[in-house]
C-alpha cells in the first residue's frame, strides 16, 4: 500500500512540475497553446450548436447561415486564444488559465448576441439599411458622427448572408477581448504575477464593455482596441515603432477620439522612443483609409473632414457617456438624458421641447462653442500633465484618457472602455490610484444604460461629478488636503 502511495506521489509531483515548468522555446508554447485552443473552441462550438449562447439565433436566416456564423465565432475565439498564446511568457499552467479565462469571457459576451438596444436599432441599423440600398456611395448622405473609414468598415462587415447585427457585434466583441488581452500585457510588464489573470477576468466582465460591445455594437470599441495596441507597441522594451504608427493611423481613421492621444505621442517623440516620421506615417495611414469613401463619390475633402466629427460634431445620442455634453438636454425627447438643466429652463413643452429661449438652433450654437472650449480645456490639461513631475506612466495615461472622454463631444460609452481598462490596471498595480479608478469604474458602470428608459443605476450628473473628482485627484488638486490631514494626524 505504501509503495502504491509513493508511486502516486511521484506521479503527482512529476505532473505538477510539468505543468509549472515554462516552455523551453516558442515552438513548444505554440504547440501547447494551439492544442488547447482547438480543444476549447471545439467544446464551445458544440455547446453553441445545441443550447449555448448561439443556440437560438432569431434572425440568422436558416441552418446554413447559422452554421456559417458558428464557424466564424469559433474562428474569432481561436484567434483570441492564439493572441493570448503569442503574448504569454510564463508557465504552461498560467497559459492554460489565461485561455480558460478568455474562453469564459468570450462566451459571456456572446450571451447578448440577440439583444437589440436603442443605440443599435435607432443609430446603427438605419445606416446599414441605407448602405444596403445605395452601397458605399450612400455614406456621403448619412448624418452621423462616424467617420468615413468607420462606415467603410461597417459596410464591409455587414455584407454577406449572415444578419448584419450578429456580424457587427462579433467584431466589437473581438475588439473588447483584444483590449482585455492588452491590459494583461500591461500588467505583465510590471511583473504583477497572478494579478495579470485577475485583470484579464475583470476587463472581460466589465458592464460597460458588455453594454457597448455585446449589446449596442459601438464601433468606438474597435477604435479603443487599435489605440491600446498602438500604445502597447510604442511602449514595449523594444518599441515596434512602425506597427505603432500603423495602428495609431487606423485608430484615428476609425474615430477622431484617437486624436486625443497626440500628447502621448508627443511625449514618446520627446523621449526619442518614436520619431516625427512615425507620426507622419500614422497620418498617411489615416488618409489612405479615406480613399474607398472618396473613390465612391464622397470626395476626399468630405472623407477627411469626417475624421473630426467626433471632436467637433454634435453627438447623436447620450448613452452611458458621463461627459459634459450629456448634461445638455437634446432636441428629441427620446434622446434626452436626465439633466439638471431641464429644471432651470422655463416654459419647455414636455412633448416638443420647444421654448422661445431654448431651440434646436440655440442648442447647436451652444454645442459648437462648447466643443471648441472642450478642445482648449483638454490642451490645458495635457500641458499641465506634461509639466507635472513624479507621475507614473499609468497615472498619466489614466488622467489623459479620462480627460479625453470627459471633453470629447462624440465620445460614446465604447470610448470610455480605455480609461476603464487603465483604471483596472491601476487598481492592481498602484494602490494610490485606486480611489480615482474606482470612482471612474463605478460612474461608467452605473451610467451604462440608456438614461431615458429609466434603467440606470446612477444619474448622469452624479456620474459626471464622480469622474471630474477623479480627474482632479489625478491632477494633484487634492494633494494639499491630504498633506494637511497627515500633518494634523
Amino acid at each position: 500500500m505504501s509503495e502504491k502511495n509513493d508511486a502516486l506521489s511521484r506521479a503527482k509531483g512529476a505532473a505538477m512540475r510539468l505543468i509549472a515548468c515554462e516552455p523551453k522555446d516558442a515552438l513548444r508554447r505554440w504547440l501547447f497553446g494551439g492544442a488547447l485552443a482547438v480543444l476549447l473552441c471545439g467544446l464551445v462550438g458544440l455547446l453553441n450548436l445545441s443550447a449555448g449562447a448561439l443556440g437560438n439565433l432569431n434572425d440568422i436566416g436558416g441552418w446554413q447561415n447559422r452554421l456559417i456564423f458558428l464557424v466564424m465565432a469559433a474562428g474569432v475565439q481561436g484567434l483570441l486564444l492564439l493572441l493570448v498564446t503569442a503574448l504569454h511568457r510564463g508557465s504552461y499552467a498560467r497559459l492554460a488559465l489565461r485561455e480558460l479565462i478568455m474562453t469564459a469571457g468570450f462566451y459571456i459576451q456572446l450571451l447578448a448576441i440577440n439583444q437589440k438596444t436603442y443605440a443599435f436599432v435607432e443609430v446603427m441599423l438605419p445606416m446599414i439599411r441605407a448602405m444596403d440600398a445605395g452601397g458605399l456611395a450612400a455614406i456621403g448622405d448619412l448624418s452621423t458622427n462616424l467617420s468615413s473609414p468607420a462606415l467603410t468598415l461597417l459596410y464591409a462587415v455587414t455584407r454577406g448572408p449572415v444578419y448584419d447585427m450578429y456580424m457587427v457585434k462579433l467584431l466589437c466583441i473581438l475588439a473588447l477581448c483584444a483590449l482585455a488581452v492588452l491590459a494583461m500585457v500591461w500588467a505583465d510588464r510590471q511583473h504583477t504575477g497572478i494579478r495579470a489573470e485577475v485583470l484579464l477576468s475583470l476587463c472581460l466582465n466589465l458592464p460597460q464593455g458588455f453594454m457597448s460591445a455585446s449589446c449596442a455594437a459601438q464601433l468606438d470599441v474597435v477604435c479603443v482596441a487599435l489605440l491600446a495596441a498602438s500604445l502597447t507597441c510604442a511602449t514595449a522594451k523594444r518599441p515596434r515603432a512602425v506597427a505603432a504608427a500603423v495602428l495609431y493611423g487606423l485608430a484615428c481613421a476609425m474615430s477622431g477620439f484617437a486624436l486625443y492621444a497626440l500628447p502621448a505621442w508627443v511625449l514618446l517623440i520627446r523621449k526619442k522612443t518614436l520619431r516625427p516620421a512615425h507620426l507622419a506615417l500614422a497620418a498617411l495611414v489615416a488618409v489612405a483609409c479615406c480613399l474607398p469613401a472618396a473613390l465612391c463619390g464622397q470626395g476626399m475633402g468630405g472623407a477627411l473632414a469626417s475624421l473630426l466629427r467626433a471632436n467637433l460634431g454634435l453627438p447623436e445620442y447620450a448613452s452611458g457617456s458621463p461627459n459634459l455634453v450629456s448634461m445638455f438636454p437634446r432636441y428629441a425627447m427620446e434622446e434626452m438624458p436626465e439633466a439638471f438643466i431641464l429644471g432651470r429652463l422655463p416654459n419647455i413643452d414636455a412633448e416638443t421641447n420647444f421654448s422661445p429661449y431654448y431651440t434646436q438652433e440655440g442648442f447647436e450654437a451652444i454645442m459648437r462653442g462648447m466643443a471648441l472650449a472642450c478642445l482648449a480645456l483638454y490642451g490645458m490639461a495635457a500641458a499641465f500633465l506634461s509639466g507635472r513631475k513624479g507621475m507614473s506612466g499609468t497615472a498619466r495615461a489614466l488622467a489623459l484618457s479620462l480627460a479625453a472622454c470627459l471633453l470629447c463631444p462624440g465620445a460614446t460609452a465604447g470610448a470610455w472602455l480605455l480609461p476603464c481598462a487603465i483604471g483596472l490596471l491601476a487598481i492592481v498595480t498602484e494602490p494610490q490610484l485606486r480611489l480615482a479608478s474606482c470612482a471612474v469604474l463605478f460612474a461608467t458602470a452605473g451610467a451604462a444604460a440608456y438614461p431615458v428608459t429609466g434603467e440606470i443605476l446612477l444619474p448622469m450628473v452624479a456620474a459626471l461629478a464622480l469622474c471630474l473628482l477623479a480627474l482632479f485627484d489625478l491632477l494633484g488638486m487634492f494633494d494639499g488636503l491630504r498633506e494637511g490631514g497627515l500633518r494634523r494626524e
